[in-house]
């Protein structure tokens, strides 16, 4: 009767403890999320002369320089689109890239028009929910807590947005380090579209951090407020 008693006991301190420890998590998860959200909307509120909106696609936007562009969705459902990257084209275009061999590939090519630049556009999509956030905030909050396994913390004070195959948005926490956002894209589609990483002047091919991570990364750095 004893032994019965110890081992129901044991898997009751068993299902405490990991209930308690995936609370932990979660509330971990919530602090980070709000913490990201509350540092890229001052980014965004220290910047508002370049925070945009695109009314079509209910995107908000953040210019950023030579044209690129960080957006996220007003309203998921609208697109496929819930995050984008708008990429000036023209350095990688100057570098070799053929833009005729981007189909099957993130990337979507868009020639230049008006005051637009040729642009590459990577899009993301978190959900296709119909849901309509009250202002670019909210939408980013809400945004990033669907998905709370791709945010992380910087080791230099920042966070991590990581997207898919190989794609990642950093912003600063606070301003002590010498950047406010910067560009990841996964590069070997481009490279096999002909662009020579040695001609770029912006984009700097990315040091991997983990040995086993072989992909080819490029990196740019933007500098606002």
């Amino acid at each position: 009767m004893k032994k019965q008693f110890f081992v129901i006991t044991l898997v009751a301190l068993l299902i405490f403890a990991l209930t308690g420890c995936n609370d932990r998590t979660s509330e971990n998860n919530s602090a980070i999320i709000r913490d990201a959200a509350s540092s890229f909307n001052l980014i965004v509120t220290n910047n508002l002369e370049n925070k945009v909106y695109h009314e079509t696609l209910s995107h908000f936007g953040l210019l950023l320089k030579d044209g690129d562009k960080f957006e996220w969705t007003e309203d998921p459902s609208v697109s496929d689109a819930d995050f984008s990257l708008s990429i000036n084209a023209d350095e990688f275009i100057h570098a070799g890239l053929d833009v005729t061999k981007l189909e099957g590939t993130p990337f979507t090519y868009v020639a230049a028009s008006d005051n637009n630049p040729n642009m590459l556009i990577y899009k993301f999509d978190v959900s296709s929910n119909k849901e309509i956030y009250k202002d670019s905030n909210e939408a980013f909050e809400k945004l990033i807590s669907q998905i709370p396994d791709q945010i992380a913390v910087l080791e230099n004070d920042g966070y991590i947005l990581s997207l898919d195959q190989g794609f990642q948005v950093h912003w600063n926490a606070d301003g002590r380090v010498n950047k406010d956002m910067a560009f990841i894209v996964g590069a070997e589609d481009l490279v096999k579209a002909g662009l020579n990483v040695d001609e770029l002047n912006e984009w700097k091919v990315m040091k991997n951090k983990y040995p086993d991570d072989t992909q080819l990364k490029l990196l740019k750095i933007y500098y606002l407020k």
